[in-house]
């Protein structure tokens, strides 16, 4: 390992890109950030305009680089970690694309989710995966039997495109279209090819953990054309190439993609089966990492946490959509200026007084698992106060972390000891030590929250040579953080309830 060694990670996100150029000693050395411009043309659509994204990851790689006061040339290698599900589809040739950026978030699928979940084919699936469960025991017949369709899958909104963008049906019929997720479509960008990294396209519903290939029934069931897609490629290695020289002065190295919770997955050196991390981000997510792809029956989602040669490590996750818009949503009624600074607020009360609130702005995730649920307050009376309002919504953000990790060990059986927690919302100590007061597990915040630059930039550092394995990549992060344990004079799992109660008073709301 040489002290002149640099590696960029590349964290491009939902509502942020951020690019930090790290030395051998894993130190910061230059850092740029931007933000991402969402566009909504119609209610529930959420798109980014895909060349504007490009330009800004253009932007802070050169500007990290330039901070940092090196050159292209001095890069060992750089990793890329991508939001996920986020995709768009472009023309083969002239690398045009057809439509924007459509998201995670976005619902614009939401009638043909309808259609197809109370359809005979839907139905016809889930009754035949739980005989073929019955009889084959195999895991993954298990979670087809409660397989329920929602917008977020990619399947329903690519089917959208193809019905709603003439240009592309006819490039698709043509054999001239090409579709990619964020990571693809960077990658065509960078270097010419059109791959994917088996972590993003994992998180798509189009391809199955189970068997490691494309999920042919998908393909069949909702006539997509396999033509169009990427080749899968494992994260960490030399099979992404280089970026061209003139997009930063100098070819660098690409050794590592990851999606953005599995980067941030192997940044808190969540490396072994059982270890558990939370992000507070955009959205909210559980990953614990497991040994082999969990069916589950309570909406967690198998997902591929990295592939690096023979190994791979697979996430069980659970998920809160709308943290992000939340903290948007809270800034814009005037209930705060900063979701990370109410915790001396919220805490100067002894409770929200009876008021609830439900983060239902595009449903409700696993375990109720319904896009028609909506958002709002419960509980309002004539002298309920602006911080008590505050106060139910930083809380509703910890009773949905809640829900997701009560429901992993519930279905596991698993308890777990330790989860390390980051994002930006993780910086409110409030939320973090109500999640550690409700679970009962202990929470450990790095002194940096934000962990998926580093996850990607350390796998690409070990696939370019700079680190030489895993614990030494640990020991880089081995700074004291904040340890949060449950208080002992809590007992709040009562309001929790409440809360749980009133969440089911917000289901089956924008059913028309």
């Amino acid at each position: 390992m040489s002290g002149e060694q640099y590696v960029i990670g590349l964290d491009v996100g939902t509502s942020t890109v951020r690019s930090i150029v790290y030395d051998a000693l894993g130190l910061v050395v230059g850092t740029a950030s931007t933000t991402v411009e969402t566009i909504s043309p119609q209610p529930g659509w959420v798109e980014i305009e895909p060349e504007q994204l490009w330009e800004k990851v253009v932007e802070v790689l050169r500007l990290s680089i330039s901070k940092a006061g090196l050159t292209a040339q001095q890069i060992s290698s750089l990793g890329i970690s991508c939001q996920r599900a986020t995709f768009t589809c472009w023309h083969k040739e002239t690398g045009q694309y057809f439509h924007n950026l459509i998201t995670w978030q976005d619902l614009r699928a939401d009638r043909i989710v309808k259609e197809w979940n109370n359809s005979f084919t839907m139905k016809g699936l889930r009754l035949g995966g739980k005989l073929l469960h019955w009889i084959t025991r195999q895991a993954r017949y298990k979670a087809a039997g409660i397989l329920r369709l929602h917008p977020g899958m990619v399947p329903m909104r690519l089917l959208w495109a193809l019905d709603n963008v003439p240009t592309l049906r006819k490039a698709v019929e043509a054999g001239e279209a090409m579709f990619g997720c964020v990571d693809s479509w960077l990658l065509y960008k960078l270097t010419g090819k059109h791959i994917t990294e088996v972590s993003n396209i994992a998180a798509t519903g189009l391809f199955d953990p189970f068997t490691m290939q494309y999920a042919g029934w998908a393909f069949t069931l909702f006539s997509l054309p396999l033509s169009i897609m990427p080749e899968v490629v494992d994260s960490c290695g030399e099979h992404f190439g280089s970026t061209k020289p003139d997009i930063l002065g100098q070819s660098v190295p690409i050794r590592a993609v990851l999606a953005d919770q599995s980067a941030s997955a192997f940044g808190s050196s969540c490396y072994r089966p059982g270890s558990a991390k939370i992000t507070l981000g955009t959205g909210s997510f559980l990953d614990v990492v497991t040994a082999r792809p969990h069916a589950s029956m309570a909406g967690l989602i198998p997902l591929i946490g990295w592939k690096i040669g023979t190994e791979t490590t697979f996430l069980a996750e659970g998920s809160v959509h709308d943290t992000g818009v939340i903290v948007c949503w809270a800034k814009s009624v005037g209930l705060c200026d900063n979701i990370e600074d109410t915790s001396q607020t919220v805490s100067a009360l002894p409770s929200s007084n009876g008021v609830y609130f439900v983060p239902g702005f595009h449903g409700l995730q696993a375990p109720v698992l319904d896009s028609t649920a909506s958002a709002g307050f419960i509980g309002l009376r004539l002298d309920t106060t602006r911080d008590e309002m505050l106060r139910a919504v930083v809380e509703s953000i910890a009773f949905s972390m809640m829900r997701v990790v009560e429901g992993f060990m519930s279905e596991t059986g698993s308890k777990l000891e330790v989860i390390v927690v980051d994002g930006g919302v993780a910086r409110n100590d409030f939320i973090v030590q109500m999640i550690a007061d409700l679970t009962g597990v202990d929470l450990i915040r790095p002194p940096s929250v934000e962990v998926s630059a580093w996850g990607v930039a350390g796998l690409a550092g070990l696939g370019a040579g700079v680190w030489g394995d895993r614990e030494q990549l640990a020991k880089l992060r081995e700074e004291e953080g904040d340890t949060f344990t449950r208080r002992k004079e809590w007992g709040g799992m009562e309001e929790y309830g409440r809360w749980v109660e009133a969440c089911q008073r917000f289901t089956r709301w924008n059913t028309t």
